[in-house]
């Protein structure tokens, strides 16, 4: 058995930072364990390759599927994780959003001591390189890269400017409080490079003998002596290996794999636990449980302009190849959207609980993937920022490589549907407004013969999916159902964190990678303070 100081699982938004900052110090001997492969890929570093290659590819992507929904007509969704270095960072849209302050101030108000947005800020800020320069609210010099568009497509300035005639006000910068309006998305991108956890915080560790990053490495159950984590257990290459953390296990192997590895170890429901056979070290109902995910839809319309969906062929992925390869501009530098806008359902003045996304490309999130049409089009995503609705995460069965069972019960909570068909009245309004309406020749997703909230809701239930920001199933706190208290720790047991997306006691709202960096930054600290 192999001995180390800190074992981190996953190399994920969160992994990578808590790996990255542990091994900072040169002495502490950090492994980190990813189920994955390099990221050193075209599928990955360009962006606009990653929609159409990697999302859905089990190369890249552990691509799982939900159970059907019961509230959702049995929809199942196709739930991206990444399965790579970098992990979900590795094949997202890149959109760097925070959310709003009151978010975490929303967590401390539960209990969560020092996760008020003045506590968070200072790590967003020292993870990030922000092109714009360091302010109040952005840092400049850390690992992270935060950038401008590269590219943009005329029908997304179109889109702003309706969004704007519908009320909006104009956002500078969408991460400078309050969160409401419409502006450009930063992205993680570097001379239009994605700019993955990876790239910022394992790459530049490369040359550090107290750190190794192993690929291909599927940890099967952490180990106890006890109430003690001790260690984990996993395969490489089809050996089953062992590894000692004389410190700390750290999970960060996402909202799906973090509990589901939990219960492999038998930390967990008991009574569910032993209904799969697993042997019960620690009782812990919450595990898997609070499951949050932002219900959205996506509306396409048809366009009398060329859009990036038409330029898929050879010729023009040569062209636009070489445009992103020698100057990191093009279409193929773009990030999955162009535009967000936050607002109200009911166009009042309060926290906006409404995101959208606007991309200049017209496309279908299928159960197995990204599809794109064979006529222009644009698509426009939106989402609920804080949904009433829970779902959960169980096992399928004690193997540890069968995928676990997700259920997003997405409309579990009849007022996520409400909110969900008020933003998208909204979003047909300003696809129907000047100057964007100009371009637009007709509705296909939903058609134009959806009209009465009777159509939307019938509509909704079979057509609103998972924004892919899945949270919340170990969450933060200190009631009977939290799984980590605010120090991270798994509640009952030593030696034993987890530091991802599922210790959110509540979504952030809006897009997940910002936040989960932020995460891993804070761990790091918890972790060595803990010693």
């Amino acid at each position: 058995m192999t001995a180390w100081d800190y074992i981190v699982v996953g190399a994920g938004s969160a992994g990578c930072a808590v790996a990255g900052r542990l091994s900072e110090d040169g002495r502490s001997r950090v492994l980190v364990l990813e189920a994955g492969g390099s990221d050193r890929r075209l599928a990955i570093t360009m962006p606009a390759a990653s929609f159409l290659l990697a999302l859905g590819n089990p190369r890249y992507d552990w691509a799982y599927k939900a159970e059907p929904d019961p509230t959702r007509a049995g929809r199942r969704d196709l739930m991206p994780r990444g399965k790579v270095l970098g992990g979900t960072s590795a094949i997202n849209g890149m959109s760097y959003v925070r959310g709003q302050p009151a978010d975490y101030d929303g967590w401390a108000a539960q209990g969560c001591q020092d996760w008020d947005f003045a506590s968070v800020l200072p790590y967003f800020k020292r993870a990030e390189d922000n092109e714009n320069g360091a302010d109040a609210y952005h840092g400049t010099g850390g690992p992270l890269a935060v950038s401008n568009r590269r590219t943009l497509h005329r029908l997304s300035e179109a889109y702003l400017q309706s969004c704007i005639a519908n009320g909006m006000s104009r956002m500078a910068d969408i991460n400078t409080p309050p969160q409401a309006g419409v502006g450009y998305v930063p992205c993680t991108q570097r001379r239009g490079r994605r700019w993955s956890a990876a790239r910022a915080y394992l790459r530049p560790a490369t040359g550090r003998r107290n750190l190794r990053v192993l690929t291909h490495a599927h940890v099967r159950r952490v180990l106890f002596e006890g109430k003690r984590a001790t260690g984990v257990e996993y395969v490489h290459r089809g050996r089953t290996m062992r590894a000692e953390a004389a410190r700390a296990v750290i999970l960060s192997a996402g909202a799906f794999s973090s509990p589901q590895l939990l219960m492999l170890s038998g930390v967990g429901p008991s009574a569910h636990l032993r209904d799969r056979d697993v042997p019960v070290v620690h009782d812990l109902p919450g595990v898997g449980e609070n499951l949050q995910d932002h219900p959205g839809l996506a509306q396409t319309c048809w366009a009398n302009v060329s859009t990036y969906n038409m330029q898929t062929g050879l010729a023009h992925a040569l062209l636009l190849g070489a445009q992103w390869l020698l100057a990191g501009t093009g279409p193929g530098s773009t990030p999955h959207s162009q535009v967000t806008a936050f607002a109200r359902h009911d166009g009042g003045a309060g926290r906006s609980d409404i995101q959208y996304l606007f991309s200049p490309a017209g496309f279908d999130l299928s159960e197995d993937g990204p599809v794109l049409f064979d006529r222009p089009a644009v698509t426009g995503l939106l989402n609920v920022l804080r949904p009433f609705s829970r779902g959960g995460v169980r096992l399928a069965s004690a193997d540890p490589f069968a995928q676990p069972a997700i259920q997003p019960n997405l409309f579990a909570d009849e007022r996520d549907l409400e909110l969900l068909l008020a933003g998208a009245r909204l979003q047909r309004r300003i696809f129907e407004t000047e100057p964007l309406s100009r371009f637009i020749t007709g509705h296909l997703r939903p058609g134009s013969n959806v009209q009465s909230d009777d159509e939307w809701r019938a509509y909704l239930r079979e057509g609103a999916m998972s924004a892919y920001h899945p949270a919340g199933t170990c969450k933060m706190g200190h009631d009977r159902m939290a799984v980590v208290d605010d120090r991270l720790r798994v509640r009952g047991l030593a030696n034993l964190y987890v530091a991802d997306a599922s210790i959110m006691p509540a979504i952030v709202s809006g897009n997940l990678h910002a936040t989960c960096v932020m995460i891993g930054e804070k761990a790091a600290d918890l972790v060595r303070e803990s010693r």
